[in-house]
């Protein structure tokens, strides 16, 4: 794939995705009371889909978004991705008829990017309108990745929320995730067990953060990283994050995380886990 540098984005060409659905809370709290649970696979016409999620609304017409494509792994990323703080709205597309999934993205600078018609938008779950998550599985998009069923373009795209340096910490764990899977696809996706993190709020880092899967022969395998950027991208350590604030509670913000990692059986793999921090 052509590699595109954009703005405060850590890598190359853009693309993302958000969910639409119902309604919305007022807190971060009251938007984890109303995590949807996925249901069965969906198909309306053009796409596959699995789950739902509540429409995104933004903030004065601007999403934060994370896109990490099935390549990403613990030694770094290759193909299209970004890490958006902010990145227009109206440049995304919505698909209220398929359960809420994103099938056009872009982010604030590049070309959009559709997935093509058939694909599978998987693991789509969101809380409150203020986060909506997905993965792109089983099929192909514009800016060339093309993905088998057992494998996935992870996404999350939420309210813009901006931290600021303050005392003390947040305690974060999962409050939904994509389904881990296989960078090479050679085993079928698996699932997020537990996941948990430090908010350092004084360097707005992200400390220890614990990840544990269960994906092939894999079982209960810890994925760890010390310390990575709050917003940002983070190599190195054998594990790759990329983490953006969203929600609409800055005392109690959501991180999404992208994760890529190498496990002893089944070889590179990567997810997404959106944590709830307080």
């Amino acid at each position: 794939m052509n590699t595109k540098y954009t703005g405060i984005f850590i890598a190359v060409a853009a693309i993302m995705l958000a969910a639409c659905g119902g309604g919305g809370g007022s807190t971060g709290s009251s938007a984890a009371t109303q995590t949807t649970s996925p249901p069965q696979t969906t198909t309306v016409g053009d796409w596959i889909y699995q789950g739902s999620a509540a429409t995104i609304t933004g903030v004065n017409g601007m999403v934060a978004a994370v896109f990490m494509p099935d390549s990403l792994t613990g030694n770094g990323i290759s193909g299209s991705m970004f890490n958006a703080a902010n990145a227009p709205l109206t440049s995304q597309v919505q698909q209220a008829n398929y359960g809420g999934s994103f099938t056009t993205l872009s982010a604030a600078t590049g070309p959009a990017i559709s997935l093509t018609k058939h694909s599978t938008i998987a693991d789509v779950n969101g809380a409150g309108g203020y986060v909506a998550i997905g993965r792109w599985t089983h099929g192909s998009d514009s800016s060339g990745g093309n993905y088998t069923a057992n494998q996935g373009a992870h996404y999350a795209v939420g309210s813009p929320l901006t931290l600021t340096t303050s005392a003390g910490s947040l305690s974060c764990t999962n409050l939904m995730a994509t389904s881990p899977s296989s960078a090479t696809g050679n085993v079928a996706p698996g699932s997020l067990v537990s996941a948990t993190a430090t908010l350092d709020l004084t360097t707005l880092s992200l400390v220890n953060f614990n990840a544990t899967v269960t994906i092939g022969s894999d079982t209960a395998a810890t994925i760890t990283k010390a310390s990575a950027m709050a917003a940002g991208t983070s190599m190195g350590g054998g594990v790759t994050t990329a983490s953006q604030p969203m929600g609409n509670d800055i005392t109690k913000p959501l991180l999404a995380v992208a994760y890529g990692a190498h496990l002893p059986n089944t070889g590179d793999v990567n997810g997404l886990v959106v944590l709830s921090c307080q």
